[in-house]
């Protein structure tokens, strides 16, 4: 991302630093196809009819934004109809870098959340689980590099609530292909889970512009094309 970029610059004075943004397949993570049913890996019941589904795809990485994420649900109005799914799970060996399951289920009860939100576990295919929710959360505490998880949701044309802050704000267009909240700002999440889930024409025109810009952006014909420039610039 360009705020990689930048950073680099920072240091690296005399070297010439060209941003080239990661790909995603778009045939792969596309809006139609299979989908997992969340509310079984999650070992909850159904979700009624009409229920919001509202995700967070990540590692456990405690800058991921998990607590975020569950206060934001717990701060919504109850009457609201939605069920919020964590999807991932721990995947790093060092010590005090992650939250485990555990502390992630004790914050859900603290918060009072019960079955209204569930864990699904690492899964196969982030697609199939992308393609189960109408709102795809990206919560991250600290500036991202780039984001991926959230053009994969972007790809599978959901609507995506953008933590506003590194590469992740490049990758998005405020209230065009998504949504912004600062940072671990709780209220400012809840405030745009609210918005979203009341309103879904917002969410399928979010999702179907969503799908454009990455056809368009990022791409892995996209992706071959701006390595092929920099390696012109480079032998010239």
């Amino acid at each position: 991302s360009e705020s990689v970029a930048r950073d680099l610059r920072s240091f690296l004075r005399t070297e010439r630093v060209s941003s080239i943004y990661n790909a995603v397949d778009a045939h792969r993570y596309a809006p139609f196809g299979a989908a997992l049913d969340l509310d079984a890996l999650c070992g909850l019941a159904p979700a009624r009819a009409g229920t919001v589904r509202i995700g967070l795809s990540a590692t456990f990485a405690k800058w991921k934004g998990h607590l975020t994420f569950l206060r934001a649900l717990a701060a919504l109005d109850p009457e609201l109809s939605v069920r919020g799914y964590i999807i991932g799970g721990p995947i790093y060996r060092t010590a005090g870098s992650q939250h485990t399951l555990a502390e992630l289920e004790a914050e859900r009860d603290r918060l009072g959340l019960g079955d209204r939100v569930g864990f699904t576990g690492l899964v196969a295919d982030a697609a199939k689980a992308l393609r189960a929710l109408d709102i795809a959360v990206h919560a991250s505490t600290d500036p991202e590099p780039f984001g991926l998880a959230i053009v994969e949701a972007m790809a599978c044309a959901r609507a995506v609530i953008v933590s506003n802050a590194g590469g992740a704000a490049e990758l998005f267009e405020e209230g065009v292909t998504g949504v912004g909240h600062r940072p671990g700002d709780v209220r400012d999440l809840a405030a745009q889970m609210t918005r979203l889930a009341s309103d879904a024409r917002l969410r399928v025109a979010l999702g179907r512009t969503a799908r454009e810009r990455v056809m368009a952006q990022f791409g892995t014909q996209d992706m071959a094309k701006r390595f092929s420039r920099v390696y012109d610039e480079a032998a010239n």
